[in-house]
């Protein structure tokens, strides 16, 4: 039983590696995308880095989600003690708002005009996703390290 545990534990580090790894792979597709004028998609993926980092720190918990994309609330009641994590929170639950907004036009109210992402967003929009998105991977980074001892 013990050295199920320890498998466990490896296999929940591994995963929290993988998770951070793509998180940045994430935050750099997002410049990329910003820095060639496509903010829509700049802004999905800052979301998705945020949302990638909040679940690389619950799977270090046992707690894995494969299936939503809304973690913020998850993350903040588990640790709640993190002194940043108010800050950390706010910044993600931002972008988990834009981030589904940024996916597809929005046409299900017909006395509105269709709204169109990729129309919709402009350059600050997307400066500023990027922004909130490296202050929560960093944040998240030095948790990791000041908490867990990984180094990301």
């Amino acid at each position: 039983m013990y050295g199920r545990c320890l498998n466990l534990q490896s296999r929940y580090k591994d995963i929290c590696s993988a998770l951070i790894i793509d998180a940045k792979e994430d935050l750099k597709a997002a410049k990329i995308l910003s820095d060639n004028h496509i903010y829509s998609k700049s802004i999905f993926h800052s979301q998705q880095a945020v949302e990638k980092s909040l679940k690389a720190v619950l799977a270090l918990n046992a707690i894995l989600i494969t299936d939503d994309h809304v973690v913020s609330d998850k993350f903040n009641i588990l640790f709640s003690k993190f002194n940043q994590i108010k800050e950390v929170a706010e910044e993600a639950k931002y972008l988990e708002r834009q981030g589904s907004k940024t996916r597809y036009p929005l046409f299900h109210n017909p006395i509105k005009p269709i709204w169109i992402p990729s129309k919709e967003y402009k350059k600050q929009d997307a400066e500023t996703a990027l922004k909130k998105a490296g202050f929560v991977i960093d944040k998240i980074i030095a948790f990791l390290k000041d908490k867990y001892n990984i180094k990301c």
